[in-house]
């Protein structure tokens, strides 16, 4: 048996239910692994302020990595790592996104921010209720956001998801450059736009040279794709039952609990008794 210290949890699909609660048997496992001195993170594609606002319901602190990687904060919230991408790239994106009618996001630190002349208004919502946070809805997302600075992470969407995965190749094909940009979808409509160093893996490294804690003491629960990252970073790595064929193969574990019924706590019981 493993001696878990860090545990890493996903949130959608894995730590919240379908309604974007905790289940209480969740908050309760994790008080319960804290009590034996085990650290509890976050490792979410959100924002640092949404990671909070479920770090705060656990009632756990410590460091914060938000952005799928791509900023980590100390227990301060003090700025220790992060990762852009560069202008040309940024642009690139938009000119992508406007020519096919998808909508785009853009994060930088503590907020988002897209054009409301091109972004579908379910999705401006839909982000204000995921996330806790209104955004800053602008007239050019060009000229206005990413002209002044550069984006931590791109997020682009449409509600089909055969459309989604459509424009991820293309994405793929006209930004073949992996050493600029890393591209894949983080949920049927979704597609993550990020630096190439930032994942869930380096995630999960930054947290583990944070506290000192080497990944063969190192738990994480995740439910797609882009969870496999950190899956390669610890000794256990726990798929959700409702996570694809695919992440489940890459786990050692996979709960027979989906989101709704407590991914997280199943897992806690199994591996710290």
């Amino acid at each position: 048996m493993n001696d878990i210290k860090l545990i890493c949890l996903d949130v959608d699909g894995t730590l919240v239910d379908d309604h974007v609660s905790i289940p209480q048997c969740n908050i309760d496992e994790i008080k319960r692994a804290e009590s034996k001195g085990v650290k509890v993170a976050i490792t979410s594609g959100r924002m640092s302020l949404s990671t909070k606002y479920f770090m705060d319901q656990l009632g756990i602190g410590g460091a914060i990595s938000s952005l799928g990687g791509g900023m980590l904060e100390d227990e301060n919230g003090n700025i220790i790592e992060e990762y852009v991408l560069d202008a040309a790239t940024c642009r690139k994106i938009v000119q992508l996104a406007n020519d096919n009618g998808i909508t785009l996001y853009a994060y930088h630190h503590y907020s988002w921010y897209a054009d409301r002349t091109k972004a579908d208004p379910y999705w401006l919502d839909t982000e204000k209720y995921l996330t806790s946070v209104s955004g800053t809805i602008v007239n050019d997302l060009q000229k206005e956001v990413l002209d002044k600075f550069n984006p931590n992470k791109m997020l682009a969407m449409h509600r089909d998801p055969a459309k989604t995965f459509e424009f991820m190749l293309y994405l793929e094909k006209e930004l073949p450059d992996r050493n600029v940009i890393n591209i894949f979808m983080s949920g049927p409509t979704y597609i993550e736009l990020v630096p190439p160093q930032a994942n869930k893996g380096n995630a999960v490294r930054g947290l583990c040279r944070y506290y000192n804690i080497p990944k063969e003491n190192v738990m994480v629960c995740g439910d797609y794709y882009n969870d496999i990252h950190m899956f390669r970073e610890a000794a256990v790595s726990v798929a959700a039952a409702n996570a694809p064929e695919a992440v489940k193969k890459a786990a050692t574990y996979v709960t027979k609990a989906d989101n709704n019924q407590g991914v997280v706590a199943e897992a806690i019981r199994i591996f710290i008794p």
